[in-house]
């Protein structure tokens, strides 16, 4: 690849550009961190479990969920660049100073992968941890995407020049403004980042049992994506969920919604009180994974019943689109996106899968 090296091995060397971080400890369960960009909020969620709750940027970013355990920390996910995930080491550094040990992935989009270069520079010895679908999902479908934005990026970055000096709005422009400069920023980092691959491979469960502490990682099935783990701490009642589950909407595009249902059912069974999403807020009680259920299952019944009526792609998004938006709309958080703006490309997905893709380019 023209800009990408795949380590298959973890990548070690210093980074040309140092990124100041300053941490702060707040009163009570939460913990602020302040960055380049502040791109995350450290909340407490249970003793010795935290969430970094990212904001909205450019870039989408995934949560990071840490996990103290004896001898050393656990995180799930690890943000769309380096960058990024250096500030959640900083908080971490602020919290302990044990080790980071693990690193879990839960699944192979790039908000999830793409900074895991900056765990193994700080902590040589860190194990990387994912299924194997996510694995062959970094190497392939993942690093495939990462260098095709690449290419994209200048000209949504033109875009966003042309955008600025169009816009009238004093507030339209500094929101322009905040996107141009963390997409000119995002640009140079992704050029040259290292993709790297998961060292050590879940089949179906891994467990870490510590003295005070034991945290599974469980791979229930498929759901957003083929490989999807869940991290479920259970001392402290706490699962976190990679972008199976989040306080925004489900998203299909590399999804088994049908197993993805059934999967949700397995893990609402554990015994947990907190769930920690890919995205969006901390979630409380299980009451999210009807709704997802819900949702999905709507979306096939409804997409089995347009195909069967013998209605095309576009038919069907003008048939399916407006009452899931009514009904769904206000359900769901707008992180990573709003609803609005998921519908239609979930319906592609859907009646794709009840179609198939030949009934569908035919027309």
């Amino acid at each position: 690849m023209s800009y990408l090296r795949v380590l298959v091995v973890a990548f070690c060397g210093e980074d040309t550009v140092k990124y100041l971080c300053i941490v702060a400890l707040l009163l009570g369960s939460s913990i602020s961190s302040f960055a380049a960009d502040n791109i995350f909020q450290i909340k407490r969620v249970a003793d010795g479990v935290y969430a970094a709750i990212a904001t909205r940027t450019f870039r989408i970013n995934c949560n990071a969920v840490i996990v103290l355990m004896d001898n050393g920390v656990l995180v799930v996910d690890a943000e769309s660049t380096p960058s990024a995930a250096r500030e959640i080491i900083a908080g971490i550094k602020q919290l302990t100073d044990k080790p980071v040990q693990y690193v879990v992935i839960t699944h192979f989009h790039g908000d999830h992968f793409q900074g895991t270069e900056a765990y193994v520079q700080t902590w040589p010895s860190v194990q990387i941890i994912s299924s194997e679908a996510t694995r062959d999902g970094i190497a392939t479908m993942g690093a495939s995407r990462l260098e095709r934005e690449i290419l994209e990026l200048p000209a949504r970055i033109d875009k966003l020049k042309t955008d600025l000096q169009q816009a009238k709005d004093p507030q339209t422009k500094d929101q322009i403004k905040t996107s141009l400069s963390q997409a000119q920023a995002y640009y140079i980092e992704v050029k040259n980042l290292h993709v790297v691959l998961p060292t050590l491979l879940v089949d179906h469960k891994m467990i870490f049992q510590g003295k005070t502490r034991t945290v599974e990682i469980l791979r229930p099935g498929r759901a957003h994506t083929e490989g999807d783990l869940f991290v479920y701490v259970p001392d402290a009642k706490v699962i976190a969920t990679g972008d199976a589950l989040h306080s925004g909407a489900p998203t299909l595009t590399d999804a088994s919604p049908f197993d993805w249902i059934r999967t949700l059912d397995a893990v609402e069974k554990l015994d947990f009180q907190t769930v920690i999403g890919g995205h969006g807020d901390v979630i409380q009680g299980k009451g999210t994974f009807d709704l997802w259920k819900q949702y999905l299952a709507e979306l096939m019944e409804d997409a089995v019943k347009a195909n069967s009526q013998g209605e095309t792609l576009d038919e069907a998004r003008k048939t399916l689109a407006p009452p899931l938006i009514a009904k769904y709309g206000s359900k769901f958080g707008d992180m990573p996106w709003p609803f609005s703006e998921t519908v239609d490309s979930n319906i592609n997905r859907a009646f794709r899968i009840v179609s198939g893709p030949a009934r569908i380019d035919a027309k």
